[in-house]
Formats: C-alpha cells, sequence, structure tokens
C-alpha cells in the first residue's frame, strides 16, 4: 500500500464516523488502535533516519520540518554503529556533529543548528543541556559534549560545515563567548592541526589562548603534552600573533609555576623546541623574541642568542632596544648579564628610554632595588647627559616665563 491510498483510507474512516454512518464502536476501537500502532512506528521510523542522515542528506529545511512535525524524534536513541553490541546510546544531534565509520568522518555538522535549536524548545538531553548541545559523549573518556565534538577538526572535508555551524550557532545565541573557554573549545579545534573553526574562535576571544585551561592545565601546556607538533606550532605561532607583547604563550605558567618555555624543555627534545620556534620566527625575523627570553628567561638565553642572533638589533612593541628591555626589567633582571654596562655604547648611554623617557643612568636610580654604583658608572661614561637634561629644563623655564610676560 502507497502513502495515498493509505491516506483515502484514513479520510474515508474519518467521514463516516464523523457522520454516523457507521456506528460499530468495537471496530472504530481496533482502527484507533492500529492508527495509534501505526504512529509510532512513523515516530520510531523518523527517529531511525534522524541517525543516518549522513546517508540520505536531506535539505536543513526538511530537516526543520521533521523536527517540527514530530519533535520526539529529537530524543530518539540509537547505538554508535549498526551491528554494536555496546551500551552506549546517543541523540541525533551527537552523530550529527561527529560520527566516525572506520576512521571515515561521516558527521554532517550543518544540521546540528536545526537539531540545537528544536532541542532547546523540547528540552532534549539533561538538564541545561542547551537542546543537546552540552550533552556528554558516552564514548569519550575525556567527556567531551556535543559542542566540543562539532568543534573537533580531523577530516579536511567536514572543515567548512563546521565552521558554518559554529557561526550560526553563535547567531542564535546557542555559542556563547564564555563557552570558549569553559569547555576548552580551542583546544579541541587544534588538536590534530586543522584550524578553521580554531581560527575564528581565537578572533573572537583571542584572551582564551592564556586564560583556557584543559584537565587542570593551561592550554599550552595541555598541547605540550601530546604527540601533535602541528597542532602545538599553531598554539604557539598564533600566540605570538595575538600576544606579542608578553612573548605569545612561552612564559604562560601552570599551577606548579613553571612556563611553558621550561615545559616544553622538559618534554620535548631541545633540538625541536628550538626548530620549532625557528620555523615560526625566522621567516619574518621582525619578532623581538630575545627581548622576552633575556628578561623572563635568562637561563636560556645563550641557546636563544645563538639560534636567533638577527633579534638582538630589533625593538620591542614598546620601541626599546635590547638594552633598554633588560633595564626596564630591573636590577634583579641586570645583575644577571655582568658585562651588560661594558657593553653599552655612547649612543646607548645618551638614549631615553622610550616608555619612561629616562637615561640609562636615571634608571638604575629609581625603585627599591636601585642600584647606584652602576648609576654612577653610567653617568661617568657620559656626565652631558646631565647638561643635556639641565639646558632642557632651562630651556623649559625661559619659554614659560616668556608666555607669561606676552599674556600681561
Amino acid at each position: 500500500m502507497n502513502i495515498s491510498t493509505f491516506q483515502s483510507n484514513l479520510d474515508f474512516i474519518k467521514s463516516l464516523y464523523f457522520h454516523e454512518e457507521w456506528k460499530d464502536e468495537n471496530c472504530r476501537d481496533e482502527i484507533l488502535e492500529a492508527i495509534e500502532e501505526a504512529n509510532e512506528k512513523i515516530l520510531d521510523a523518523f527517529g531511525k533516519s534522524m541517525h543516518w542522515l549522513y546517508k540520505h542528506k536531506p535539505s536543513v529545511g526538511a530537516v526543520e520540518k521533521v523536527v517540527k512535525k514530530f519533535p520526539s524524534v529529537l530524543s530518539h536513541k540509537e547505538k554508535n554503529q549498526e551491528g554494536d553490541d555496546d551500551e552506549e546510546v546517543f541523540l541525533p544531534i551527537q552523530k550529527a556533529a561527529c560520527y566516525f565509520v572506520n576512521d571515515h568522518d561521516c558527521s554532517v555538522p550543518e544540521y546540528v543548528p536545526v537539531l540545537a535549536n528544536a532541542g532547546m524548545k523540547h528540552d532534549i538531553g539533561e538538564e541545561e543541556a542547551r537542546g543537546g548541545l552540552l550533552t556528554q559523549d558516552p564514548t569519550d573518556f575525556d567527556g567531551w559534549n556535543t559542542l566540543q565534538l562539532l568543534c573537533y577538526e580531523q577530516y579536511e572535508p567536514s572543515d567548512a560545515s563546521r565552521l558554518a555551524a559554529v557561526k550560526e550557532l553563535r547567531k542564535s545565541g546557542l555559542l556563547q563567548k564564555k563557552d570558549i573557554q569553559e569547555y576548552n573549545l580551542l583546544y579541541t579545534s587544534p588538536y590534530h592541526g586543522r584550524q578553521c573553526v580554531f581560527d575564528y574562535l581565537l578572533d573572537w576571544d583571542p584572551d582564551a589562548l592564556i586564560n583556557s585551561r584543559y584537565k587542570n592545565k593551561p592550554l599550552i601546556h595541555a598541547a605540550i603534552e601530546t604527540e601533535d607538533f602541528k597542532g602545538l606550532s599553531i598554539l604557539l605561532e598564533t600566540g605570538f600573533k595575538y600576544h606579542p607583547d608578553k612573548g605569545g604563550l612561552l612564559f604562560v605558567e601552570d599551577d606548579d609555576e613553571t612556563s611553558a618555555l621550561d615545559f616544553l624543555f622538559e618534554e620535548k627534545n631541545e633540538d625541536d623546541v628550538l626548530g620549532i620556534l625557528h620555523n615560526i620566527l625566522s621567516p619574518s625575523k621582525d619578532y623581538p623574541i630575545l627581548h622576552h627570553i633575556f628578561t623572563k628567561a635568562p637561563q636560556h638565553k645563550d641557546l636563544f642568542a645563538k639560534k636567533f642572533p638577527w633579534a638582538g638589533q630589533l625593538r620591542d612593541h614598546d620601541g626599546r632596544s635590547l638594552h633598554q628591555a633588560l633595564l626596564a626589567a630591573g636590577p634583579k633582571v641586570v645583575n644577571e648579564y655582568g658585562l651588560l654596562f661594558t657593553m653599552f655604547n655612547d649612543n646607548q648611554i645618551r638614549e631615553k628610554d622610550p616608555v619612561t623617557t629616562l637615561f640609562p643612568f636615571a634608571a638604575m636610580a629609581v625603585g627599591e632595588d636601585a642600584d647606584l654604583d652602576n648609576c654612577f658608572y653610567l653617568l661617568r661614561r657620559h656626565p652631558s647627559v646631565m647638561d643635556r637634561r639641565s639646558r632642557a629644563n632651562s630651556t623649559a623655564v625661559r619659554r614659560r616665563r616668556k608666555k607669561r610676560k606676552v599674556s600681561k
């Protein structure tokens, strides 16, 4: 029997009983029972079909129509694979977000926004599951939820559709900025070196690079522990791009106050670490890596000076030379470099710090840890800096006096 014939029969029965032309109640009850059974089978059929969207690939509009007409299909649960004896069951939205068969990506992320929006209306998933987006994958030992799995980029064919789905979820308010850090979305998205979603989320919340934590560790420390050098390289490169003034992610510390740089040397081969950084920084040769190493990790200064000799001539984001950056870091850092002052040339002694506008001698004379010995050493080298300051002050005073006379 085809659908049109079945529909015709239903219309006939409805008309017959509506006009009371047929009054057999037992017949009516049996028909209603059959219709109810048929309806349950229809719901079950659509529910199963929602788990195999990747096979028949309906339009997004068609999926929207089905979930609107039969909202119960949103909570229809199926085992992960046909013939799978495991007990874990999945919602349609979970399979749409991330589903692999024999290492082949069978996910269909383009349907996730429709399923999530409909799921919100019908309270799909546990309490506050956001339409199933925050429902955990029963087979994932890390406890990743649907949203995290949606951002999981492993195979190229689904990258564009994943990004489109993420954008649509943000537009509808189902993806919020706080989710990026709360659910470690920057960790899940670049894990295998793919970065469409990663770049989009990073543009939205650059601070998540530093503030995100995965298993109670900063994002960069968690990435260092993996064997994924490509994903690690992506994190380091984007760190220099979005946080150049902080030395990228190299000096983010974990709960034990171990910097990412020190952790890198603990976990990885020294040549591999320097090789990754060299590949990131050397092509452009405009990042002042030595400024950061010399002031924040002087124990590694010899390694980096040898690997990045060109960086010693650069100026940092504040316009400081390497010598000025060391002075600005304070006497504790300066004391790490016993030959620093002997290496100052005349121009460097006479050059003001672009931020504080202090001459080097003055920089050594301020603060609780002032180093007066080196302050006087620099003055003896070039006492003219005091004359220049005096002349400048005298000129300023004369100008103010002249201005007052004119105003009178």
